[in-house]
């Protein structure tokens, strides 16, 4: 029996980003395009971008392993009570992640920084979700750092964590951008300097 159409334009759909995953792993996403993606797919070129807009948004879609990986890792290796791990500590782990995924590639600094604010037309909306996801489960920690009397050290309480979490993605991407421009070239150089920038933004005077 002949497939319905929807369902052939699903299964082609997940063809073509398969194929991409695929070359993405062995080559680098640097030198992923369309005529390569559509070769290994087995489909036309234009069949790339009917169903992902551009690039940008078929690359959206690839970099989605990545960043649910690290929220994966992050709920992993989170430790069941709080109050066994500096606050401190456990930020630093979870910025040091995030840079290390958004520095991996000129391409994935490049679309993290598209989507910051500003969703573009074709990006993955699951790829705006996560990065949504993964500021809201940092603000849920500093809020629970903010209400706790044992934390420590205290984090100040003149602000907002959804405020406090702006301040800390200027950050990250500021340090992003310092590394991967090279002018910091040893990551344990850079989350010293990040660290310092974090308490003396989020600790209580």
């Amino acid at each position: 029996m002949t497939r319905k159409p929807q369902q052939r334009s699903i299964a082609t759909r997940a063809r073509v980003l398969r194929a991409a995953r695929e070359l993405s792993r062995k080559y680098g996403l640097e030198g992923l395009t369309a005529e390569a993606v559509a070769s290994e797919a087995g489909v036309a070129k234009g069949t790339v971008f009917s169903h992902f807009g551009d690039m940008d948004g078929l690359l959206s879609h690839v970099l989605l392993e990545r960043l649910d990986a690290l929220r994966s890792g992050a709920a992993e290796n989170a430790p069941q009570d709080p109050l066994l791990q500096s606050p401190v500590d456990a930020l630093m782990e979870r910025m040091m992640a995030l840079i290390a995924v958004i520095t991996d590639s000129p391409t994935i600094l490049r679309l993290f920084l598209d989507n910051i604010g500003v969703t573009k037309p074709n990006c993955a909306t699951e790829f705006v979700e996560t990065l949504d996801a993964l500021d809201a489960e940092l603000a849920a920690f500093l809020e629970l750092w903010q209400a706790s009397e044992d934390l420590q050290p205290p984090l100040r309480k003149d602000r907002l964590p959804s405020e406090m979490v702006d301040g800390l993605i200027a950050f990250m991407i500021h340090g992003a951008i310092l590394f991967k421009s090279h002018q910091i070239t040893d990551s344990a150089v850079l989350e010293t300097r990040l660290r310092r920038h974090v308490e003396a933004y989020l600790l209580q005077a």
